[in-house]
């Protein structure tokens, strides 16, 4: 393929790239327009048929019992019902609130307890926050500003980094973006979205300057793994968020999404560690794993269960530290 011929197929491909993505902005923002109640009608609406079609119904089915041995299967299936209805009320609260302001964003979620990652935050510049997909994780970020949380002092004065991975589609990535920043954009912090990859980098760039450093870490990782008994049954955890904290010596701070009402959701700090340097490896991530476990005991449906978590064999070294740790095998994925 000659240059000329190289050129127009770059500029054909970012022309498409381009009407794509306003294609799909266009389209998700006159949506977002619509009352809040009327997500929640579509929500329901969405749920019945997802419930119908079954949508995923093994793999909830199989991580539930996995997760919940005492549950019997009637109660199992009462669960993927109402996990059914949760999923897509996040979906739909995600799309609302891309033209929702902030204060309405923050009457949706809200921190009731602030104290805890103010102190952290007045002696640490820097914070990597770990979450998992608990509640509306998609609204978070919002929860700053004069709306929200009082952004003179404490944590909402730190700028906010959110870790991704980027999706293949140009178009797709560049929508996920947008989406994702709007949050933290309407309350005015100067943040930004970061691939993994590259948050390390970004930390070490300016040293003085403030950032919480914000990981779901729930996902199922295929490098940086350490092993945990999480939802009792073996698991890989990704590793990423330990190996920056760890690296720089920075608190490593656990958030938590409860839903404690349809249409409300709050935010719940514990801090893992403040002094992350010298901790042994893996010990941070455990941690992150115990509590998020605990949150989903409490609220069962609260967590993404259609996501094919355990689907990784364990590799020969990860037998024996699992073993060493909990003194019997993983089974086999």
């Amino acid at each position: 393929m000659c240059v000329w011929q190289f050129f127009l197929k770059f500029v054909f491909v970012t022309i498409i790239q381009k009407l794509l993505f306003w294609t799909l902005w266009g389209i998700t923002y006159a949506v977002s327009l619509l009352p809040r109640r009327v997500f929640y009608i579509l929500s329901d609406v969405c749920a019945f048929f997802l419930n119908m079609f079954g949508y995923r119904r093994s793999v909830i089915d199989i991580n539930m019992a996995r997760s919940f041995p005492q549950l019997k299967y009637g109660e199992i299936k009462k669960l993927r019902k109402e996990y059914y209805k949760y999923m897509m009320d996040i979906t739909f609260e995600s799309i609302w609130a891309i033209s929702a302001s902030q204060e309405e964003i923050c009457e949706v979620i809200s921190v009731p307890d602030r104290s805890m990652m103010d102190e952290l935050c007045s002696r640490n510049p820097k914070v990597v926050v770990v979450l998992g997909h608990m509640g509306n994780w998609e609204l978070f970020n919002g929860v700053a500003g004069p709306d929200g949380v009082e952004k003179t002092g404490g944590f909402a004065s730190h700028h906010i980094y959110l870790s991704y991975k980027r999706a293949k589609n140009r178009a797709v990535d560049a929508f996920l973006v947008k989406m994702r920043m709007l949050a933290s954009d309407k309350c005015g912090n100067k943040g930004c979205i970061l691939e993994s990859k590259h948050i390390l980098r970004h930390i070490l760039k300016d040293k003085r300057a403030t950032g919480l450093y914000y990981f779901i870490a729930d996902q199922s990782p295929k490098e940086e793994r350490i092993v945990a008994k999480f939802l009792n049954q073996p698991t890989q955890m990704l590793g990423g968020a330990e190996y920056v904290a760890s690296k720089l010596g920075i608190p490593m701070v656990y958030l938590g999404i409860d839903r404690v009402e349809r249409g409300r959701y709050e935010m719940k700090f514990r801090l893992i560690e403040e002094n992350t340097k010298g901790v042994p490896h893996g010990e941070l991530t455990r941690r992150f794993a115990c509590y998020l476990q605990e949150d989903i005991f409490a609220n069962k449906v609260n967590w993404l269960w259609s996501h094919k978590r355990w689907k990784r064999d364990f590799r020969p070294e990860e037998v024996e530290e699992y073993l060493r740790l909990y003194g019997e095998k993983p089974f086999d994925n």
